[in-house]
Formats: C-alpha cells, structure tokens, sequence
C-alpha cells in the first residue's frame, strides 16, 4: 500500500518538474527561477530525507555507528593531511591570468584537489591489492 502512494507522490512530482523543465525552455527568466527554486526544494528535501534516515539506521545498529565514525575520523585525517600539504597560491589558467586569487578559498580548492588524488590514489591500491589477491587464491 504505502509503494502505491510513494509512485503517485513519485509521478506528480516528475510531472511538475517535466511541466516546469518545458516552461523554462523559453528563456523567461520568470520561469526558469520558478524551475530552478523547485529544484533547490527537491535537493533540500532528498538531503533532509537521506540525513534523517541514515542516523536513524546508524542509531538502531552501533556496529555500523562505530564504523561510520571510524570512516569519518580516516577522512578527517585524510583531509587534515590535504589540507597541510596545500600552499593556497594563486591558479592561473592558460593564457597566464590569474583565475582564483592566492588566499584560503585557493587552499581549500588545492586541499580539495589533494583529496581526492589521496582517495585515488587508496582506491586504485585496492582494485590493485584485490586483483592480486584473486589471482593468487585461483
């Protein structure tokens, strides 16, 4: 019973977004803040959503909890190393214009950049390790 509503609820809110997508096709900046105002809500929403449902999941199972902080304090870490490493000098672009200016904006996006080589660079060793690993059981 509650999958019947949850389609109903699913396809009124396509339609809307669908019906909202060809309005702003137009150009009118009217209608195309409308589309964009509703996308914001549904983002809000499928966030608030997937928060509530996560810590509540993570509050019925304290293995998982303790695992879920275990994970976050290994990022945290990661992040921290990141962002140590960063400089925040300015970015240039080709033509050798200053396109983000030296500051803490510049080290956030340098320390972000550090970051996901670092989660590359761990998730690339583990294919490798788990690929070997398979080999060798075989």
């Amino acid at each position: 019973m509650k999958a019947k509503y949850l389609k109903i609820i699913t396809l009124v809110i396509s339609l809307i977004g669908v019906a909202l997508m060809f309005m702003s096709t137009g150009g009118d900046d009217a209608k195309v803040g409308m589309f964009i105002n509703f996308t914001k809500i549904l983002l809000y929403a499928t966030v608030a959503i997937v928060l509530i449902f996560s810590v509540m999941n993570l509050l019925k199972n304290p293995k998982a909890l303790k695992k879920t902080i275990i994970g976050l304090v290994i990022f945290g870490v990661i992040f921290a190393i990141s962002y140590a490493m960063a400089d925040g000098a300015a970015a240039y672009n080709g033509k050798n214009e200053v396109m983000l200016e030296a500051g803490s904006t510049s080290k956030l996006v340098d320390a972000g950049i550090k970051f996901s080589m670092f989660l590359g660079g761990i998730a690339f060793l583990g294919l490798i390790f788990d690929t070997v690993k398979s080999l060798v059981k075989s």
